[in-house]
């Protein structure tokens, strides 16, 4: 008998033994706030059915006979640890009775090892207490499926609305096939589709709990109440899908090796520690279960230039290219790499032992991937569909010239990132990365380099990090885009002011985060979109810049809030600082008022309402918790959709909506005190004004209130320009020119449409005596 058969009939045999053994054990059910234990390895049944894969143009699936329902500790060498919590089944929707198996994996925290040769912490502490896992199932279509996914759990569902699809955004069709059972109707589309599916009775709340003074971070819990905050709310057995478009035609040729493609080594599965030493252009696992043991990563010789990962191969270890002879690196694939293995922070000078002797890992620590660029001689990397699983650290960098070394990515995932510094990837110059997952523990998106452009990125944020960075040090960047951003989940709680968090995050300084005096003017970082940027569910804040280089045109267009979590408005507070130099220069920010070249806020909204610097609801302690640093006040503008930014500058007549008279220096004096009144308007000096900034100059004077007042009633009047509150006013998107500190609005007074009609300072309303109109 084949050792197919005689490995399925094992199967079978075995899964009727363990299902005779589970009868009688208890349904667990999850309740929000409350761990609930994991099933023992036991507890989950095999199907008696032999499974069954589908295998044809329309659709692909694979499994592994060789899997192990483990939730506490690390599987056999040559076993791939299967979802305890979810099955996956896939029919094409030409033929949907005709269902197909498609393998649930899963990643525990830590790979159930526990801190080994360490005891400091290590960013898995709450996943692992709180009993989180991820499972993800992956399959290639060229049509329309219909995608079922069902609880192991004995959790019931008894409607579809019972589950929910994110990104949100995507409406997929949903039905329920049973009381454990939903199905999803995923359409073809050549970007493919990563989402996850989530059942109501898995989820749960994290928690900060408040612990410690206010400059401490709290901890992250799962029990609410006794003044514990919440953070967000995500299922606590995670499942992805990930549906690949299966590659055809030269994009095949590009893709998936052939001996015309160069000479091939066939690793055997099982152990694998002879990969330095092969002679072949290419290694290529095959559909299978391989392991590198946690003594070992590959540091492939120099004529080796693209690793392939067939559908179903699913590799522990890591891989290394630690020659820069080539021009065209590739890793292809839809198979898994794993760093599951390995230690945290596996340090290959400490025997693969954690780190010891050294302040971090950037050096020696185990890469997922890694690279060498050669000094001055542009390379470039394919890296296309591969899925990295459990990081032991970042999963990916390129050592070396870094603005020489280009990478086309699509169709990547990253799953089980528990760690801290389980980054996702960074772009080198020249660069584009579409249709991507990530979910990671540090910085997601990093934004370091120019020319890089990003679109159509699914992201799962676990609590270190923000998720795009571009700080860290003073940089040169020119010309980068990120579009079409689905943040489905954010697990950032701290509640003091960390200076790497938020959606969108240029940090201080890695050498000193605290210090202000580490930027350097003489760099420059411009020209960067940020354009629909959906984060759903609760957050921590949105944008802070700790800006360490000459910043200008930043542009956030349509970045969407969901909600912010329960901590204080002053832990959710945006920020915009400039850092300075040694030697106390400090760095510069585009002007957004008089030359659109600041920050621009596009449409950025909070629960569905848009955040406008013209309204009230900008401000640290409103809905856009903006607090920017009042010195940067010219430096960046918000406005709402269907907008457009107020034209930069400015000069010219300020006319009435209601009496259409125009602004003037009374006696067309320039002296301290002279009265500011409205005239018929004339091409007159006395009616000219310059907005500048927040001031509004005539005459070498400035628009200012008597007595510094902010009453009703308060007069306007001439006066030398000086950095005063006074003399603080903004045009509103209303049409009203609104004095900042008292938030009242210019008026005449009794709204008189007469000459010489005195202006004041009035309760802002709709009248016409209360619009202002500054044209040229």
């Amino acid at each position: 008998m084949p050792a197919a058969a005689l490995r399925r009939l094992a199967a079978i045999a075995v899964g009727l033994a363990l299902a005779l053994a589970s009868v009688i054990v208890p349904v667990s059910t999850a309740v929000a706030g409350t761990p609930t234990s994991r099933p023992a390895p036991d507890a989950r049944a095999a199907s008696a059915a032999e499974p069954t894969p589908a295998d044809s143009a329309a659709l692909k699936t694979w499994w592994h006979d060789n899997y192990e329902f483990n939730t506490t500790s690390p599987v056999a060498n040559d076993k791939v640890r299967r979802s305890s919590f979810y099955d996956v089944k896939v029919a094409t929707a030409a033929a949907p009775t005709t269902k197909y198996d498609s393998f649930a994996y899963m990643s525990i925290p830590r790979s159930g090892k526990g801190k080994i040769g360490y005891t400091k912490e290590d960013g898995a502490e709450f996943s692992s207490s709180a009993n989180l896992t991820m499972s993800w199932s992956s399959f290639q279509y060229t049509a329309d499926v219909w995608v079922d996914v069902s609880l192991r759990t004995g959790q019931t569902i008894s409607s579809a609305d019972q589950v929910k699809i994110k990104p949100s955004s995507l409406n997929f069709a949903k039905e329920l096939v049973d009381s454990k059972t939903v199905r999803v109707k995923v359409p073809y589309d050549a970007k493919g589709y990563r989402f996850s599916v989530e059942f109501d009775p898995q989820l749960y709340t994290a928690y900060n709990d408040m612990s410690g003074p206010a400059t401490d971070a709290g901890k992250l819990t799962t029990q609410g109440g006794g003044g514990n905050r919440a953070i967000h709310t995500e299922p606590r057995n995670s499942m992805m899908i990930f549906a690949e478009p299966s590659p055809a035609g030269a994009e095949k040729d590009r893709l998936v090796p052939t001996a015309a493609s160069g000479s091939i080594h066939y690793p055997q599965q099982g152990k694998v520690t002879d990969l330095n030493t092969v002679s072949e252009e290419i290694v290529y696992f095959r559909p299978g279960t391989y392991y590198m043991t946690s003594k070992y990563h590959a540091l492939l010789p120099k004529q080796v230039k693209w690793v392939y990962l067939a559908p179903g191969a699913y590799v522990k270890g890591a891989i290394r290219f630690p020659d820069d002879t080539q021009g065209l690196y590739k890793v292809t694939g839809q198979g898994v790499l794993s760093g599951e293995q390995y230690v945290y922070e596996a340090d290959t000078n400490n025997n693969y032992d954690h780190l010891s002797g050294a302040s971090n890992c950037h050096t020696s620590c185990v890469k997922m991937l890694q690279f060498q660029s050669a000094q001055g001689r542009q390379q470039h990397l394919d890296l296309q569909g591969v899925t990295i699983n459990e990081p032991p650290y970042h999963s990916f960098v390129v050592y070396g010239d870094e603005q020489t070394f280009s990478m086309r990515v699509n169709n990547y995932k990253q799953v089980g990132s528990w760690y801290w510094q389980t980054d996702g990837i960074e772009l080198y110059r020249g660069s584009t990365m579409k249709n991507t997952f990530f979910n990671a523990n540090d910085d997601v998106l990093k934004m370091y380099h120019s020319d890089v452009d990003i679109d159509n990125t699914v992201i799962w944020k676990n609590e270190n990090g923000p998720v795009i960075q571009w700080g860290w040090t003073p940089r040169n960047i020119d010309n980068v885009r990120v579009s079409n951003t689905h943040v489905i989940h954010n697990r950032m709680y701290w509640k003091d002011i960390k200076y790497n968090t938020c959606i969108l995050n240029s940090s201080s300084h890695w050498e000193a985060p605290g210090s202000t005096s580490k930027a350097d003017p003489s760099t420059t970082v411009k020209n960067m979109t940020f354009e629909n940027i959906t984060v759903e569910g609760m957050t921590n804040c949105a944008i802070r810049v700790f800006a360490l280089s000459n910043t200008e045109n930043i542009h956030v267009k349509n970045l969407k809030i969901g909600a912010w979590n329960q901590l204080d408005s002053a832990s959710q507070v945006s920020l915009l600082k400039r850092h300075s130099n040694g030697a106390g220069q400090k760095v510069s920010l585009g002007n957004e008022t008089r030359d659109s070249r600041g920050l621009k806020l596009e449409n950025y909204t909070v629960g569905g309402t848009v955040i406008q610097k013209s309204a009230t609801n900008w401000g640290a302690d409103k809905l856009g918790r903006l607090g920017f640093d009042a010195e940067n006040w010219d430096n960046w503008n918000a406005w709402g959709a269907g907008g457009s930014n107020p034209d930069p500058v400015t000069s010219g007549t300020i006319v009435n909506g209601g009496s259409s008279k125009c602004v003037h220096r009374a006696g067309d004096g320039t002296a301290n005190g002279t009265a500011v009144q409205q005239w018929t308007c004339a091409d007159d000096p006395s009616m000219t004004w310059t907005l500048d900034g927040q001031r509004l100059k005539s005459g070498g004077k400035c628009l200012d209130l008597e007595y510094a007042g902010t009453a009703n009633g308060t007069r306007a009047h001439l006066w030398e320009c000086g950095d005063w509150d006074s003399q603080k006013w903004s045009f509103t998107s209303a049409g009203t020119l609104k004095h900042i500190t008292s938030g009242r609005c210019l008026d005449v007074e009794e709204k008189r449409t007469s000459d010489g009609a005195r202006l004041h300072l009035w309760d802002c309303g709709t009248w016409a005596s209360q619009k202002w109109a500054l044209t040229s």
